[in-house]
């Protein structure tokens, strides 16, 4: 029988986590074996992103509007089949088709399962709640990294197939055995419908949330997410570019970063969530962010010392982001939490754009300017973090 399960949607989570990750240690090898220009690891993330950013309000509202399960099954349908179109891709052209496609249904996956967990989680309890659905994502992350690296070595369209149909499956599945976390939904018009698509008319709906406090964590959010895509990019990429990695040893390296992560969350990020001041503690985490990812630049010759600080900056990256998630739903009513989510996912997709970019056009200049420039980055979304402390610090510890 169908059931309201915060514990169901957290086992969707780590499926979820598992499939939306099977590709990652996989694309880089994918590209160099086309002979695409080293660019193209940037653009193509770019692009999804892009895509992302441009639907991810729409898809929050359309959530509180529709409810959470049917964005979700739509936005696994319509993932699951481009990535099974990029298993099959030949040229540049096709994979930035691809990765759009799956841009513009990425975003309603992640919205939509977060949206459910925070309808059925009391005001209190969201930032207890969020810091256990990064943690499941941490370690489903490092998952789909292992197993797309395994399929990826034996076949490229194998591990594509295999994400794709997963999406598919999962989507189907999550219907058939979770109920609506929302109580009413609601009809919409078709003239409102084709407003709401419009991704301009989505932001001007949600002004209403960017006080002058709000304008600032737009700017962490920003920052911190351009920095951690140019670096997280950049990083797979240099993997096989300069160290020759096969896509096993990739997916090796992000399941340990994993579950590092998943120890991070369940230790050090719950106590950040309810015993510290949560936003000044976030613009220490964006501050080790920055110093950890100086790391990079150590030369791969001292190959331990480099892979040691790698490991540093991806535990502190994996604490800072359910901070964000927490301080997005603070004094938020269930009404108004998918246009939030939609919004602090479309601030993370423009970041994610402009750092995937960014890395993808500087690498060919020198594979280390995208590690400088995370840290430079990390730097700013820290001192825009404080600020944002200081135009609001009255929260209770």
């Amino acid at each position: 029988m169908k059931k309201k399960s915060v514990l169901g949607m957290l086992v969707v989570t780590a499926a979820l986590g598992v499939f939306m990750n099977i590709h990652h240690p996989v694309t880089p090898t994918l590209f160099t074996e086309m002979g695409l220009p080293s660019r193209i690891f940037g653009t193509s993330y770019a692009a999804m992103c892009f895509f992302s950013f441009l639907t991810s309000p729409f898809w929050g509202e359309i959530s509180d509007a529709k409810g959470r399960l049917n964005v979700f099954l739509i936005s696994c349908i319509g993932y699951g089949l481009a990535q099974l179109s990029l298993g099959f891709c030949t040229t540049e052209a096709t994979v930035l088709i691809s990765r759009s496609a799956a841009g513009f249904f990425a975003s309603g996956t992640s919205i939509a399962s977060i949206a459910y967990v925070a309808d059925l989680s009391s005001p209190r309890q969201r930032g207890r709640a969020m810091s256990v659905v990064i943690a499941v994502q941490s370690v489903s992350l490092a998952v789909g990294y292992l197993l797309g690296g395994v399929l990826g070595s034996l076949s490229f369209v194998l591990a594509f197939t295999v994400q794709g149909i997963g999406m598919i499956g999962l989507g189907v599945a999550t219907v058939a055995l979770l109920e609506e976390s929302l109580t009413e939904t609601r009809q919409i018009e078709r003239g409102t419908l084709l407003r709401n698509i419009n991704p301009l008319s989505s932001f001007l709906n949600a002004r209403h949330l960017l006080s002058g406090a709000m304008i600032l964590f737009a700017g962490v959010v920003i920052f911190s997410s351009f920095a951690s895509t140019c670096y997280d990019n950049a990083f797979n990429y240099y993997l096989k570019d300069q160290m020759n990695f096969i896509p096993a040893y990739n997916g090796i390296l992000k399941a340990i970063i994993g579950i590092i992560g998943l120890a991070a969350n369940f230790t050090i990020n719950m106590w950040i969530v309810e015993r510290t001041r949560v936003r000044l503690s976030l613009a220490v985490v964006l501050l080790l962010c920055c110093l950890s990812s100086a790391g990079a630049l150590i030369s791969t010759d001292l190959l331990p010392l480099f892979l040691g600080m790698n490991l540093a900056f991806y535990t502190v990256n994996a604490i800072y982001q359910p901070i964000i998630q927490t301080l997005s739903y603070q004094h938020r009513g269930k009404t108004e939490i998918g246009m939030v989510t939609g919004l602090v996912n479309a601030l993370k997709s423009l970041g994610n754009v402009a750092g995937s970019l960014f890395a993808g056009l500087i690498y060919d200049v020198s594979f280390i300017l995208p590690f400088a420039a995370a840290s430079v980055l990390f730097g700013a979304a820290s001192l825009t973090g404080y600020l944002y402390y200081r135009a609001d610090h009255t929260e209770e510890k």
